[in-house]
């Protein structure tokens, strides 16, 4: 499950009506009363259970907001603002975005950020104020991936949707917006006498596609949890329990292939290069929870087993797999953040 934050705060300033007229549909409409909306957008971090011990930075400036689009659908389904930033310097937040709108309705708020990679193939910059949002076909666009050696590479997207009840009057909401793409890292550690040559790793039921924007089906209350033995309350925080994919149970999943060549010598540690894929949820109802599994090609030969309790792989997570070598046996764990520690062993035929 991944945590996620929804306009955890709502600060109403001073009431400012303006009234006017707007272009809806093409055309100018009167009477309508216009306020400021202002938006704060962060990166989320947050975990699918807030139990845990702490959050980790992005490693680089592929997993910051190097661009981001936000677009302002109107209760009516018609675009009311499309904007395109393209920050200077790579940012985890924007503060106070402001926005004249038409008050009194509800608005949808979609956010883009790093548009610019490849495997976003949809094109938001038609998407004109004044014109029709096309909702399904934007909740149906889809990241890819063809080859078995495919990766996401470069600036990472990030998407998310919010649906805001704008008032008459000035508004000011916080908004998340989450990476589409787990994150791998390997950290391999030779307790061994001997030089380690490591040369491949697998990785099974990787998903060949998923939605650019998450698809949420079940949600539960967040409320109150302990930290350090500090209790923490998050308002109107909420669990995401379960999310769809594009493919259901085992189908058009396949497993990732990445080539290294990587020497690792005696009593030393080496952490590969993180790489992204694709979230996904492998459900093959006679695994007996054992759904993923991965494999290491150390010194000509090849080590494998599967990660128990390992169910699903949500989007905006980081799978640490660490793999000790000693000298009579292999060790493995893989650690799950940023939304939650779990640890996971996998016995390599041990």
């Amino acid at each position: 499950m991944i945590g996620l934050r929804t306009s955890l705060l709502s600060i109403l300033s001073i009431c400012f009506l303006l009234t006017g007229c707007v272009l809806y549909n093409g055309k100018e409409e009167k009477g309508e009363s216009f306020v400021r909306l202002k938006l704060d957008i962060e990166v989320s971090n947050l975990p699918s259970s807030p139990k845990t011990k702490g959050y980790e930075d992005p490693e680089s400036d592929n997993e910051r907001m190097n661009t981001l689009r936000i677009i302002v659908v109107r209760e009516s389904g018609i675009v009311e603002h499309n904007t395109y930033l393209n920050f200077t310097k790579p940012n985890l937040s924007l503060k106070n975005k402001e926005y004249k709108v038409v008050g009194g309705e509800k608005k949808k708020i979609w956010l883009i950020a790093n548009e610019g990679n490849e495997k976003v193939t949809y094109n938001f910059s038609n998407l004109k104020p004044g014109t029709e949002f096309p909702e399904s076909e934007v909740n149906d666009a889809l990241i890819t991936m063809t080859e078995n050696n495919d990766e996401i590479t470069g600036i990472i997207p990030m998407t998310a949707c919010h649906e805001v009840d704008m008032p008459l009057e000035d508004y000011k909401t916080e908004l998340f917006i989450i990476r589409a793409a787990t994150k791998f890292t390997y950290i391999i550690t030779n307790n061994t006498s001997n030089p380690l040559s490591f040369s491949r790793l697998k990785i099974s039921k990787g998903a060949r596609k998923e939605y650019l924007f998450p698809r949420i089906t079940s949600l539960s209350s967040w409320g109150d949890y302990t930290d350090g033995g500090t209790t923490v309350t998050v308002p109107d925080g909420m669990l995401i329990e379960n999310y769809e994919v594009p493919m259901v149970g085992n189908n058009e999943y396949y497993e990732f292939q990445k080539d290294c060549s990587i020497s690792v010598a005696a009593g030393s540690e080496v952490k590969i290069d993180p790489f992204f894929l694709l979230e996904g949820k492998y459900t093959d109802g006679n695994s007996g929870g054992k759904n993923y599994s991965t494999a290491l090609t150390i010194n000509g030969l090849e080590y494998s087993d599967f990660l128990p309790d390992l169910s699903q792989l949500p989007r905006n997570t980081h799978a640490v797999v660490r793999a000790t070598f000693n000298a009579v046996s292999v060790e493995v764990t893989v650690e799950v953040l940023p939304y939650g520690e779990v640890i996971l062993k996998a016995g390599f035929g041990q």
